[in-house]
């Protein structure tokens, strides 16, 4: 039954999106974020409901009126640069059965990413984005929370089924970098009743994290509320907040948990993080012998690679590093195009908070920059430990930066052409 009614709303869903695409980028992200076919039993479970969404939000986009243009943005060109290096990093890969299937995955999010910057430029569009991308989250970070208070964090919480971020790991960080998305809707909800459901689901999103039992997760939290304090110069929340929080985990959570964060410590006597260790290891031996392309996705998975660059005894596994990730599938040379692009819009968000501050009317276009920084580095961060560079809410959080950027500038350049016409008007009138 859940197949049937989710896949009528799916498919009810493209005539709209046929006349109005930017429905489209919304379905797809629900879909992609909150994999609600996971959910069901039956044939949606494996069904691709992405390909249909995206190909009816592209054909919208050809055919509706709308003037459509990419910004004129650094972070565009990066992105496309980067597109035009993982396709010849993919042609020149070292086993192309390996590498085919996440290159077709990536330039499906690449395409969407540019999609949605062609479509979702202003302001209701970029909040019901978030919303969207934050609720679709939520949906199992609620759930995680509840499922933490309930079994006294001795239960291990994972993400959606069959999803990138399935696996404890991975929700982790992925909880990490939307808390300060929902922290951002908070700031600017005009509804008390809305300003408090957001604030629950930020309690919602930390308790999960503490929940997936993630190692990774916990240093890029602390991480992440510290960078969050130096760049709203509220010190003193690090202050309060770190060891708050330090003390909810050692009284609230069980010693299993205690005992598995303080192999952080004694890594050197921990397997998995050996592990890790041995696969970064890898990375570098490849990129060494590749550095301007790498070895090409899915690398780290080819027998002979391994055979090759593992010690006897070493076992090959993932990776588990978005850093090393890149540097062993795309060189060191695509590590800095992944490094620029990084970089670029982190600067791109200073500018957006320094021009938007004399403007209560764009006070959100700064709040949304500083939260897209503080949530980018809970990704560098916690994403030391895990393989997920080709997630697709990271570029999502750079399509928004950019997008945000072309709003701001909009409506900047339109409050100086108002000011120079009533300058022309009093001009006139003194002749």
């Amino acid at each position: 039954m859940r197949d049937i009614f989710l896949s009528l709303i799916i498919f009810g869903l493209i005539p709209i999106i046929l006349k109005f695409p930017h429905v489209g980028v919304l379905a797809w992200s629900w879909i992609s974020y909150m994999n609600p076919h996971k959910l069901a039993y039956g044939f949606a479970f494996f069904f691709n409901f992405l390909d249909f969404l995206a190909a009816a939000t592209i054909v919208g986009l050809l055919i509706t009126k709308d003037k459509k243009s990419l910004p004129k943005h650094p972070i565009v060109w990066l992105l496309g640069l980067y597109v035009a290096w993982v396709s010849i990093s993919t042609l020149m890969a070292i086993n192309h059965e390996v590498a085919n299937p996440k290159y077709i995955t990536v330039i499906k999010i690449m395409l969407f990413t540019f999609v949605t910057m062609l479509i979702m430029q202003s302001k209701s569009r970029i909040n019901a984005l978030i919303w969207v991308i934050v609720l679709s989250i939520g949906f199992y970070a609620f759930k995680g929370g509840i499922f933490t208070i309930l079994t006294g964090g001795g239960g291990r919480v994972w993400g959606a089924p069959g999803s990138f971020f399935g696996d404890n790991n991975h929700f982790a960080l992925v909880l990490l970098m939307v808390v300060p998305l929902t922290y951002y809707l908070y700031q600017n909800a005009e509804h008390k009743w809305v300003r408090l459901a957001a604030m629950g689901l930020v309690i919602c999103e930390i308790l999960s994290i503490f929940g997936t039992q993630s190692r990774g997760a916990l240093i890029g939290m602390v991480c992440m509320f510290s960078f969050w304090a130096y760049k709203s110069k509220k010190l003193a929340i690090v202050l309060f907040l770190l060891p708050f929080l330090a003390l909810v985990a050692f009284f609230f959570m069980p010693d299993s948990w205690k005992a598995r964060m303080t192999t952080i410590e004694h890594y050197e006597e921990d397997a998995s993080a050996q592990g890790r260790i041995t696969m970064w290891r890898v990375a570098i031996k490849v990129a060494n012998d590749n550095p301007i392309f790498g070895g090409g996705y899915n690398v780290f998975y080819d027998e002979g690679v391994r055979a090759r660059y593992l010690l006897p005894g070493e076992v090959g596994r993932a990776v588990h590093s978005v850093h090393f990730e890149v540097i062993g599938e795309q060189g060191y040379a695509g590590y800095l195009i992944f490094l620029l692009l990084a970089l670029t819009t982190y600067a791109t968000g200073n500018t957006i908070k320094k021009r938007s501050q004399q403007r209560p009317d764009l006070k959100w276009c700064g709040d949304l920059a500083e939260m897209i920084q503080v949530s980018m580095i809970g990704y560098a961060s916690a994403g030391a430990f895990v393989n997920l560079a080709t997630f697709d809410l990271y570029y999502h959080l750079l399509a928004i930066m950019v997008m945000t950027r072309v709003v701001l500038q909009k409506e900047l350049d339109k409050t100086e052409q108002n000011v120079e016409a009533v300058a022309r008007a009093a001009a006139m009138r003194k002749i």
